[in-house]
This record gives C-alpha cells, structure tokens and sequence, in this order.
C-alpha cells in the first residue's frame, strides 16, 4: 500500500465516524456542519464517496436482498392484554426483537426507528 492510499483509509475511517456522530446527533447535517465547523460540501463528498465505496466492495458479493414480511398479531381481550406487561409491540426479525413499551417516548420511538432504517 502507498502512502496515499493509507491517508485514504485513515480519512475514510475518520469520516465514517463522523457521519455516524452527525446522524446520531439528532440535528441537521446543516445545524451540526456548522456546530462542529465543516463545511456541508465536504460532509457529502466524503459520505458520497464511503457509499460508493461501499457498494463496490458489497455489490460483488452480496445479491439483492428480497422484501421480506412478517406476521402481526394483535391481541383481541384484555385479559391477553394484562399479559404483556406493558408491552403494545414486539417486533421481531430472525435473532433481533424490539419490544415497544405502552408510553414509550415517541421521541425514542422515532431515533430508534431512525437508526434501525439506516442499518438495513
């Protein structure tokens, strides 16, 4: 490997992190480019070109992924109710389940729901 193509890899790494600290913010790529004094051109370069990146090294050895769906029950009597515990929601996928509370935050709700889409 050539010295370029090592500082590549360190500003790939550095910029993966960076990435992940922005979309765990909560902000705006535009609120947290300007707290943290990038400029918004560079934040999209670098995530374009992770992406790509990306794609290049899944793309030959992964095929498309199918839609893929789930049953979902809904529990008719109280009495089935009172069993949850407080529990409205379950969903679950292979090995992976999210148990979603009565009450839960929906503030919560949602970052969850966000992190879970950028993951799959």
């Amino acid at each position: 490997m050539d010295m370029r193509s090592l500082e590549h890899q360190a500003n790939v790494k550095e910029w993966r992190e960076l990435i992940a600290e922005c979309r765990n913010s909560g902000k705006t790529v535009k609120d947290w480019c300007e707290e943290n004094s990038i400029r918004q051109s560079k934040y999209y370069y670098w995530l374009r070109v992770i992406r790509s990146e990306s794609l290049v090294i899944a793309g030959n050895n992964m095929a498309v992924p199918t839609q893929q769906f789930t049953q979902v029950r809904v529990k008719e009597d109280e009495q089935d109710m009172s069993l949850t515990n407080g529990t409205c929601a379950v969903l679950k996928s292979g090995s992976f389940s999210l148990e979603i509370s009565n009450g839960a935050d929906i503030k919560v709700l949602e970052h969850t729901l966000k992190i879970l889409g950028n993951l799959c």
